[in-house]
């Protein structure tokens, strides 16, 4: 077995990230990505207590709730089921820079018109503009330490009433824990093997509280760990301690 080096970041290429990945092989692991978010994120305590409360203690308007990297849109599905649960109206603009995983997360989302699927790129400042909240999932490792610093700064100024950027820890628990957990159940797709670059691309706990010194906020914002072996950026002008189960 190849000795793996959890010292620095990698600079690794996932399998989905390659534009001659086949397309089947795709669709699978956007599939499978429901039931890994659901294991594995934790997004649903944040984004209930985050969001769908905030919204519910607030004033009854439409907010807007741009999703960074929102993929397959699985969490943004999620999001809607649960706001309509409990008749709160949200818009949500779900980021996608790949054209692949844009055009399957339009064919997922039949039946979702609060969900408006976007092709940009996410260091793109204007799709900020007007946000109530910010969300980004397994986002931050695809980025370089700067481009990391970069968002960071844009969404401080975009001033959401909070944003969360939800994402992996760099460790050797992390990733075995994930190969074994992954190796058997999520065959035929890109699941394991990208799950493991991207945990190898991920960041230990100083690097990100480095990275968020280092862009500056003006807002409040806090860096948490969170089990199994993630962390959780949380900022905006309504921050406050949130549930992570």
């Amino acid at each position: 077995m190849t000795r793996i080096d959890f010292a620095c970041r990698a600079h690794v290429v996932e399998e989905m990230d390659r534009p001659d990945c086949p397309l089947v092989g795709l669709h699978r692991t956007l599939a499978h990505f429901n039931a890994i978010n659901r294991m594995f994120s934790r997004y649903r305590g944040m984004l209930n207590e985050g969001v769908v409360n905030d919204m519910a203690r607030g004033e009854a308007r439409r907010y807007r709730l741009v999703d960074l990297g929102a993929g397959g849109c699985d969490i943004a599905r999620w999001v809607v089921r649960r706001c309509r649960a409990r008749r709160l109206r949200i818009a949500i603009s779900a980021i996608e820079h790949d054209p692949r995983v844009a055009a399957y997360a339009r064919a997922a989302n039949a039946g979702y018109p609060e969900i408006d699927v976007v092709e940009a790129d996410v260091l793109d400042r204007g799709i900020l503009a007007g946000a109530d909240f910010v969300f980004a999932n397994h986002l931050l490792h695809h980025l370089s330490d700067m481009q990391c610093i970069e968002l960071l700064r844009n969404v401080d100024r975009a001033r959401p009433r909070r944003y969360l950027l939800n994402d992996l820890m760099r460790s050797p628990w992390t990733y075995y824990g994930f190969l074994l957990t992954t190796s058997v159940f999520f065959r035929n797709s890109f699941v394991c093997s990208d799950g493991l670059a991207s945990i190898r691309r991920g960041f230990t706990l100083p690097e990100v509280r480095a990275l968020v010194r280092a862009a500056a906020a003006v807002l409040p914002v806090s860096v948490r760990r969170l089990v199994p072996g993630r962390f959780v950026i949380t900022g905006g002008t309504a921050v406050g301690d949130l549930p992570t189960g």
